[in-house]
């Protein structure tokens, strides 16, 4: 069997032969966190220092336990997400309130005044992020108790409710907390920095001993919003002050310029030292406003693919790679802010696939289509509720159609069926279903693209996505957009956290970052980023587009003959 420290650097070899007690290990972008940390099981195992069915390693996506999996060599270890390790410890058959319907009842709840002016999902949030320990408000705990009675009333549960009976099982259930502690000798968690209290509480009760090997970066640390703690790791090594704490220095992923970038956003932090040695490009680009910006953005696309010539393409930068469109992100803080962009792609006729929020696959209608797609291929009626009868017999007609038809023959008929007007989302949907000859195939790449906000990283397509849905990704050229005051950092967030947030959009770039700006965005004068404007020059170019000017005087005339009309 091949050596578990074979390919290691000298940092992860240290941090993977470890020896015991809570370890913590600062992985910043491109560093093999993933490689380091399967590294580590292997060599437990392999040196006897744990049997396999003793390691429970955690992830928090399915997708990433699954990746983990892949990589770790040893049969028997536990690798599983918390959500997935709670349900397995409560036991029984669980049913969980659907999304629409939590919302719903979330909906109907009775609002003090302070929260009346916030749309349901962002309420919520909230209420998500007060069962997680994140929130700790009087009158947003009275709603939360509310919302859990309607929960309890229904016999159902929500994903947060794993969490919190799974903790209050291991406080007040002697035994079991026992038996839990017993059956694992080495607990190993990833992505630490996403960690909310609540999920390290339930950690804590879980370990048994001082095993705990931790892996993350805390500059990463950005899914605040959902109740993440940006002060993890500093609570870790509060509650351990034994720890012992390494850190990877090298990245693998980026060109010295983005690294060097990326040191400078934090100069404090642990630096940086690229492995690269082949030459890439960051700069900062201002355009006229949102409209020159989707313009500016598909010409460098199209120049450097040859002109629209995909297939044949070389790159214009110094690695010599071949480019295609899958090499090409375009990073955004708010599908607001987005619209632009996401226009001028699906106008340029260039393939493309949008990422998390706004994907067309998120929307309600196309989810419904897949429900029943799904329902074809189980054998299995979805739910009845929200069906009129006339609708429910033609959809039951249809579902005896699947070997008949091909699947975007299917969803057409579906969609039809249940009344659904004509829109862009469900044009994508099924336009994209042409390439699967049967349903099975179809239904297979749904789950898969699931599991990672809806993308596909095998299409050869343009990429559009958030920042936060970016994170773990890596691109050979990104385009991180509308980078302005207002946006990002965003006027009413938390500054530490949005800087976090411009750090991982800098760092998905492996070879060339371009940080656009507008001159105005919305009519509405508009200045670069904190961010980026207090970066040195020498590190990150400051350029405006060449056409800036003439887009100027366009918009001029514009404006000019608009007036006059009025006149008449």
């Amino acid at each position: 069997m091949k050596q578990p420290l074979a390919d290691l650097n000298a940092e992860q070899r240290r941090a993977a032969e470890a020896g015991e007690g809570p370890i913590v290990i600062i992985a910043g972008p491109g560093t093999g966190k993933t490689k380091t940390l399967t590294a580590r099981i292997a060599f437990l195992v392999e040196t006897k220092r744990a049997r396999p069915g003793h390691i429970l390693a955690l992830t928090f996506t399915k997708k990433a336990a699954e990746e983990m999996q892949a990589r770790v060599a040893v049969p028997g270890v536990r690798i599983t997400t918390f959500h997935a390790l709670c349900h397995e410890l409560l036991g029984g058959e669980l049913e969980f309130i659907s999304e629409p319907a939590r919302l719903q009842i979330i909906k109907k709840l009775p609002r003090p005044a302070k929260f009346k002016g916030l749309a349901v999902r962002e309420l919520a949030l909230l209420v998500s992020r007060a069962k997680n320990m994140a929130e700790d408000d009087a009158e947003l705990s009275k709603m939360v108790h509310a919302y859990d009675a309607a929960l309890i009333e229904l016999g159902q549960l929500d994903f947060d409710d794993l969490l919190v009976r799974a903790r209050d099982l291991l406080q007040t259930n002697p035994e079991m907390r026992h038996a839990q502690q017993q059956r694992y000798s080495h607990i190993l968690v990833d992505e630490f920095q996403d960690t909310n209290l609540l999920q390290y509480e339930f950690l804590k009760l879980l370990c048994g001993n001082d095993n705990l090997f931790v892996i993350g970066d805390p500059l990463q640390s950005i899914y605040g919003f959902r109740g993440a703690n940006g002060n993890i790791f500093e609570q870790f090594t509060a509650d351990f002050p034994q720890a012992r704490t390494i850190t990877l220095h090298v990245n693998y992923r980026s060109a010295p310029q983005i690294v060097q970038l990326s040191n400078a956003l934090f100069k404090g932090a642990a630096q940086l030292e690229p492995f690269r040695t082949a030459g890439g490009r960051v700069r900062t680009v201002q355009v006229l406003n949102e409209y020159s910006e989707a313009v500016w953005v598909l010409a460098e696309i199209q120049k450097a693919i040859g002109g629209g010539d995909f297939l044949n393409a070389v790159s214009d930068d110094d690695h010599g790679a071949h480019r295609t469109l899958k090499d090409f992100a375009i990073l955004y803080r708010s599908r607001a802010v987005a619209k632009a962009i996401q226009t001028a792609v699906a106008e340029s006729g260039l393939p493309y696939q949008i990422v998390g929020d706004g994907s067309p696959y998120d929307q309600p209608q196309v989810q419904a289509v897949i429900a029943l797609m799904r329902a074809c291929l189980d054998g299995q009626r979805p739910a009845h509720e929200g069906f009129r009868d006339a609708e429910w017999r033609a959809l039951l007609d249809l579902l005896t159609q699947r070997d008949q038809v091909s699947p975007q023959a299917l969803a057409d008929r579906i969609a039809n069926t249940l009344g659904f007007e004509p829109s862009l989302a469900l044009q994508q949907f099924t336009g994209g279903l042409v390439r699967f000859k049967d349903l099975p195939a179809a239904v297979s790449y749904f789950d898969a693209i699931a599991q990672q906000n809806f993308y596909d990283p095998e299409a050869d397509a343009i990429t559009l996505l958030t920042i936060h849905a970016s994170k773990g990704l890596e691109f050979s050229h990104v385009f991180m957009i509308a980078a302005e005051e207002g946006v990002l950092p965003h006027e009413r967030a938390d500054m530490a956290e949005e800087k976090r947030l411009f750090y991982v959009a800098a760092t998905r770039a492996k070879h060339n970052l371009d940080i656009v700006h507008t001159k105005a965005r919305a009519r509405q004068p508009a200045d670069l980023s904190r961010f980026a404007a207090n970066v040195p020059d020498a590190i990150l170019p400051k350029t405006v587009d060449p056409n800036l000017a003439i887009d100027q005087r366009r918009a001029q005339k514009r404006a000019i003959k608009r007036s006059q009309q009025t006149l008449f």
